[in-house]
């Protein structure tokens, strides 16, 4: 099964992903600034390319991390690919952030770009239920390891126990569609 995922191989959640696939028996490829993809700079033509990469695909994994709402566009891309293929048995999983339960007020749009992508998700993810459309889940993490040091005294979950509940999504049979999970460390 050929994997896409928006994220750098060597960092953050990617890096623990990666391998436990790979491991699995899943071929991936990878989109980030690091390989010529950044959505910052050219965000329009990145999503055309990773939307042309991701017709091959049998998965997509979104772990980007948003910029202008950009993680979502990119989905709505993919999905709208896939559905031309009339491509079902394709799968989507959206990684978001427990932080988009927050209702307080922000001065900044992570926050609220992850609220999006939640949303897509769950109404998409019923699209696949009921219709027969790709599958697409949301996974939301509580603060992750990788952002231990700037949350001191926070716990926070590993990342390599994040990347096995991705791995648990995609071993889920065939005829099941896991819509959405939100995971917290207890603190």
């Amino acid at each position: 099964m050929k994997v896409l995922i928006t994220g750098n191989r060597e960092k953050d959640l990617c890096s623990e992903i990666v391998p436990l696939l790979e491991k699995n028996g899943f071929e991936c490829e990878c989109v980030s600034r690091s390989n010529g993809y950044d959505f910052e700079k050219d965000a329009g033509g990145v999503i055309h390319r990773v939307g042309k990469l991701a017709e091959s695909a049998d998965v997509f994994i979104n772990l980007y991390a948003n910029y202008f709402f950009n993680g979502t566009i990119l989905a709505q891309k993919i999905y709208n690919r896939w559905l031309d293929q009339k491509a079902g048995h394709k799968r989507m999983i959206n990684v978001g952030s427990t932080t988009d339960r927050v209702k307080r007020g922000k001065n900044n749009l992570y926050h609220y770009e992850k609220l999006i992508l939640r949303d897509w998700s769950s109404g998409h993810s019923l699209i696949g239920v009921w219709e027969g459309g790709p599958k697409v889940t949301h996974i939301s993490y509580g603060t992750l390891s990788n952002r231990s040091d700037n949350n001191p005294g926070r716990k926070c979950l590993e990342m390599k126990k994040a990347a096995e509940y991705i791995l648990w999504i995609l071993q889920q049979p065939a005829d099941i569609n896991i819509n959405e999970i939100s995971i917290d460390p207890i603190q």
